[in-house]
């Protein structure tokens, strides 16, 4: 869809003006926004902001907003996005992200926790010109959520008991809300029908599950160089996610002991052997493709057109990727 991809890449480079504009400031906050900047100039696919992009033009003249607006929804969440980043960095002590060092790494914990939190007032900046006073409980309420995922990862940091339920909860609040929000925030700031923005809000959430479903096995399959970060860090960090959850069902009980053994001990091509041995990626992927389909299936409210072909075809996209 060659029409579609040359609109989407002339609609982020607006965005890429939006996201400079909130980073350039006064003298004292000039060592902030570098940081910040570096971050953002980092090699982020701007997947948010593109999913915000697509669900308006979807929706075409059955909606008005401005474009400018737009451009406005889609820098905030993508700034959004970036402070949690930048946090979450922290938190793992992870010193390589997108390819690059951490700010937490060449800047120190201090200042990157600052960076963090001056990311998310640029994002109520880009947010202050907006008409419909209903959008700033839900961006909100994402913030709050988004916090809730942190806490529930947090409080089952190595808990090789973790149900499938309580994973797919944390994975909605460390991903799919956000997802939610950026397939959401047009049609909510436009006041579209209801129908609309709940087919985008079913969408944004199953895509947002399948896309962090991938990201959870890439931890196990991919390599640093692809990923542009460390590979194993789940592992590490003692985040026991579904290529570990579904190894743990699938193991032969005879040889449960010596897997978690090495999952507390951190011993990753042995995690990846037992991985291999349970064909746990397979369930995994058809975890990740259910989520997808249900997501293609929500779109089905909204117009048929190349934008919303566009959104359906990104289901696939989210599972099927290597980096």
């Amino acid at each position: 869809m060659p029409e579609v991809s040359r609109i989407i890449k002339e609609d982020l480079a607006k965005v890429e003006l939006k996201l400079s504009e909130q980073l350039t400031g006064s003298y004292l906050e000039e060592q902030i926004n570098n940081m910040c900047l570096r971050v953002v100039n980092a090699g982020g696919k701007r997947i948010r902001p593109r999913l915000c992009i697509l669900s308006r033009r979807a929706l075409g003249d059955l909606v008005t907003l401005d474009d400018d607006c737009l451009y406005s929804l889609s820098a905030a969440i993508e700034l959004l996005h970036t402070a949690t980043l930048v946090h979450d960095d922290v938190i793992d002590k992870a010193t390589v992200r997108r390819g690059v060092s951490t700010l937490n790494e060449t800047d120190g914990n201090h200042a990157a926790v600052l960076a963090g939190d001056y990311l998310f007032t640029r994002t109520f900046m880009c947010l202050q010109n907006l008409s419909n006073n209903a959008l700033f409980p839900i961006v909100s309420q994402t913030l709050a959520t988004l916090v809730r995922g942190e806490i529930n990862q947090f409080h089952n940091q190595g808990n090789i008991d973790i149900t499938i339920a309580d994973y797919e909860e944390t994975i909605y609040c460390k991903t799919g809300a956000l997802f939610e929000f950026a397939t959401t925030a047009a049609a909510i700031e436009a006041k579209a029908d209801e129908k609309y923005i709940r087919a985008l809000s079913e969408y944004g959430k199953q895509l947002g599950i399948a896309f962090q479903v991938a990201d959870d096995m890439l931890d196990y399959t991919s390599s640093t160089d692809l990923l542009g970060k460390s590979i194993g860090e789940d592992l590490t960090d003692g985040r026991v996610t579904l290529p570990l959850i579904l190894s743990l069902k699938y193991c032969p009980q005879d040889r449960l002991d010596e897997l978690k053994d090495a999952i507390y001990n951190d011993r990753l091509d042995t995690v990846i052997e037992f991985i291999k041995l349970t064909e746990s990626l397979k369930f995994c992927s058809e975890f990740a493709l259910n989520a997808a389909r249900k997501a293609q299936e929500a779109l089905k409210a909204l117009p048929d057109n190349e934008f919303t072909q566009t959104l359906a075809a990104l289901a696939y996209e989210a599972v099927n990727r290597s980096k």
